[in-house]
């Protein structure tokens, strides 16, 4: 995958892959590269996208303000096609794990 071709379609999770790598967290942002190239459908690039999020919560933090923002609108995204997903990130938030 070349490093313009997600982000044609997915803008956001291409400032999100950006803010990553800038920030130093390369294993991240190929995490979310991998979880796009093994998606064979919407639903499960999505689930793959979000479960990579999910396991990187904490680089959050780290971002610039547009990176930021771009995890956020990416994130809902996921919470669009999988709404029981934001019940389960609210808890890791609420226990402190998130």
């Amino acid at each position: 995958m070349t490093e313009a071709e997600p982000y044609a379609w997915w803008p956001d999770l291409g400032s999100v892959v950006r803010a990553l790598r800038q920030a130093g967290h390369a294993a991240a942002a190929e995490a979310l590269e991998d979880a796009v190239r093994a998606g064979f459908s919407s639903a499960e690039l999505l689930g793959g996208v979000g479960v990579a999020l999910r396991r990187h919560r904490r680089l959050r933090a780290g971002l610039d303000a547009d990176g930021r923002r771009a995890w956020d609108a990416v994130l809902a995204d996921v919470h669009r096609a999988y709404p029981l997903a934001r019940l389960g990130d609210w808890l890791l938030r609420l226990f402190g794990r998130g």
